[in-house]
C-alpha cells in the first residue's frame, strides 16, 4: 500500500501504533515524496534559460509590459548574463530580475530556483548551512538568499487577509534551549496570536501566526490593543464573524489549529535551533505560507516563485 495512503488510513481509523514506527513511516514517506519532487525539479529546470523563461511568464504573463510607460513591445539585449528589455516607445531598459528577490544578485538563477525548491519542502524547509552546502555558495550568500525569500513570503502573507468566519487565540513561543530564569520566566518567550479562516466543518482554510508587537504587551501579558491591531492588519473588513481571544492566553478549541502551532514550534526549533525575536515573524510567515498551500493542495514551489517575482518590495527588506 502507498505510504501516504497507509498513514491516512491509520489516522482515519484511529490506529494507535508505536510512535517510533509511525515516525519511521512518516520520515520514509517524506523522503520518497522529496526524492520524486527533486527529480521533477531537475527535469523542469535544467538550464539558466529554463529559469529565464519561467521568470518571464511570471513577470509578464500577458507579454512584455514596460514598467514606465506600459508599452507592449521591447528590444531584447543579450550582451549581459541576463537579457535586458528596452522599451520600443520610451527606451527604458529593464532587467528580467528587476523588482524581484533576485535583483542585484550575481548568483545563477538555477541556484536561486534550487533554494525555492528546498524551501518549498513541507517537512523541513532548509537553513543557511544546508543551503550553502547544496548550492555551493558562502554561508553569508545563503543566509541573504533565504532572508529575501522569507521577506517576500511575509509580504505575500500580509496581502491575504483572513475572511469569512475567523477564530483565534494566543499562545507562547520560546526556543527549546531557553533556560528558565528566576520566577519561572523564560526571557526569550514571545506571545503569538494564532488565527484562522474556518470552512464549513470548522476546519482552518487559511492560518496566520503573528508575533505580538512590543507596545501591545508587557513581559508576557498581552494588552487588548493587540487584538485590535491584529484584526486591523490581518483580517478582512468584510469578514463575517471574528473572535480573537487575547485574555489569559485563551485558545479556541480547534484541534487542527492547535496541531499547526505545535508543528510550527517543532519545525523552527528542529531546523534552526530556535529563533530570536528579530526574525521570528519571517519564519512563522514561511511556515504559514507552506501550510496554507498544503491545505488546498496547491503547488508550493510555483506559488513561492510567484511571490518572489511579482510581490517583492525590496524597500521593506529588514
Amino acid at each position: 500500500m502507498n505510504l501516504g495512503l497507509k498513514l491516512e488510513r491509520n489516522l482515519k481509523l484511529g490506529f494507535k501504533l508505536d510512535l517510533r514506527l509511525d515516525m519511521d513511516l512518516w520520515v520514509k514517506w517524506n523522503e520518497d515524496t522529496f526524492r520524486s519532487a527533486e527529480e521533477a525539479f531537475h527535469n523542469r529546470f535544467k538550464t539558466e534559460e529554463d529559469c529565464e523563461q519561467f521568470i518571464y511568464q511570471l513577470k509578464w504573463p500577458d507579454g512584455f509590459s514596460c514598467p514606465r510607460c506600459k508599452h507592449k513591445q521591447a528590444y531584447v539585449i543579450r550582451s549581459r548574463r541576463l537579457p535586458l528589455y528596452e522599451c520600443r516607445s520610451c527606451r527604458h531598459q529593464t532587467s528580467l530580475i528587476a523588482g524581484t528577490v533576485m535583483e542585484g544578485s550575481r548568483t545563477p538563477l538555477l541556484k536561486w530556483f534550487l533554494a525555492f525548491h528546498l524551501m518549498s519542502r513541507t517537512d523541513r524547509g532548509t537553513n543557511a548551512v544546508q543551503l550553502s552546502s547544496r548550492i555551493h555558495v558562502t554561508y553569508k550568500t545563503a543566509w541573504s538568499i533565504l532572508r529575501k525569500i522569507r521577506q517576500a513570503l511575509s509580504q505575500a502573507d500580509n496581502m491575504q487577509p483572513l475572511s469569512g468566519i475567523v477564530r483565534g487565540g494566543t499562545t507562547l513561543y520560546r526556543p527549546f534551549n531557553t533556560a528558565k530564569s528566576i520566577m519561572n520566566h523564560y526571557p526569550e518567550q514571545r506571545p503569538l496570536i494564532v488565527a484562522a479562516s474556518l470552512g464549513r466543518k470548522s476546519e482552518p482554510q487559511q492560518v496566520k501566526i503573528k508575533t505580538v508587537l512590543p507596545h501591545d504587551m508587557k513581559q508576557s501579558s498581552i494588552y487588548r490593543s493587540a487584538r485590535h491591531h491584529f484584526i486591523e492588519q490581518q483580517v478582512s473588513t468584510e469578514a463575517d464573524d471574528v473572535v480573537i481571544e487575547t485574555e489569559r492566553f485563551r485558545f479556541p478549541r480547534i484541534p487542527s489549529l492547535q496541531k499547526y502551532i505545535r508543528q510550527a514550534r517543532a519545525w523552527i526549533n528542529r531546523t534552526y535551533n530556535g529563533i530570536g525575536p528579530k526574525y521570528l515573524q519571517h519564519y512563522l510567515d514561511e511556515f504559514c505560507f507552506r501550510l496554507n498551500l498544503q491545505i488546498h493542495h496547491a503547488p508550493i514551489f510555483d506559488q513561492m516563485a510567484h511571490a518572489c517575482v511579482r510581490t517583492f518590495n525590496k524597500e521593506s527588506l529588514s
